[in-house]
């Protein structure tokens, strides 16, 4: 008897590691069979993915991502997500693929896979003047509207801020301004587009100083090897043949490569 199950549960454990191989080989599988990679990506977050006046979904990380499916053979479907539920996601199979300034963090590796990254950020505290805010420590018992599950939401909270709720940027942005916030951190390519582009007066931007440079990178569900085999080699193609300092030149006027 002990013998037979013995036999039984080698079969099951042979069973289980073919099953885990053929999972790791779905993803691209899949992709290449429907012909479509589905990227997550909030769609309202200048100057990574966002709506323009005609109303087309534009930015450099939507770029990355067309130049990524185009190196698959396959195109890009975006599926726009509020950032509290994008990277959950994945776990849903909502999409293949997450690239919306994503860091990878430990915590973030714990349960996701990632890709080389493909661009490097640092961070800016957008305050209202008048405030007294020159750093990150001021921000303790002042109000900070943020994303609260955001990596800055977190930055914030963990340097004392008061986190006044919000869904994005853009509603964070009106906060400040509207005097019912007194800043709020994101990171320096966004906050330095916004300046550019506001009307407001009543704003400046604080760089974060010292600290080594954030990698945002591609997030993909833990166990699709042969789709991140694919994507790293994707984005060093981009790196190494410029097509990214490109992008970034054309989209903020200065190259985040991360080489």
């Amino acid at each position: 008897m002990k013998k037979i199950f013995k036999v039984l549960a080698a079969g099951l454990a042979a069973v289980t590691v073919l099953s885990g191989c053929g999972a790791e080989k779905d993803s691209l599988a899949q992709i290449k069979e429907t012909g479509k990679i589905k990227v997550g990506i909030e769609g309202t977050f200048v100057p990574y993915g966002y709506h323009d006046k005609t109303g087309k979904l534009v930015g450099f990380e939507v770029e990355i991502a067309k130049l990524i499916a185009q190196d698959l053979g396959v195109e890009p479907e975006f599926v726009e997500t509020k950032w509290d539920s994008l990277i959950a996601g994945l776990d849903t199979g909502k999409y293949d693929i997450v690239i919306n300034n994503i860091n990878p963090t430990e915590e973030r590796r714990k349960k996701y896979d990632f890709t080389a990254p493909y661009a490097i950020s640092r961070s800016e505290i957008l305050v209202k003047k008048g405030t007294g805010i020159t750093k990150l420590e001021d921000l303790k018992g002042k109000k900070c509207a943020q994303t609260p599950s955001s990596d800055y939401g977190q930055t914030a909270a963990a340097a004392g801020a008061e986190i006044v709720p919000t869904q994005g940027f853009s509603e964070s942005t009106q906060l400040v301004i509207n005097g019912q916030a007194d800043c709020t951190v994101n990171d320096v390519v966004t906050v330095s587009d916004f300046l550019k582009k506001t009307t407001a007066t009543n704003l400046d931007g604080i760089k974060v100083p010292g600290g080594e440079p954030v990698q945002i990178s591609v997030m993909l569900a833990k166990g699709a090897d042969p789709l991140k085999e694919k994507l790293n080699e994707s984005i060093a193609k981009g790196l190494s043949n410029g097509s990214y300092a490109q992008i970034f030149e054309k989209y903020i006027g200065e190259d985040i490569s991360p080489n």
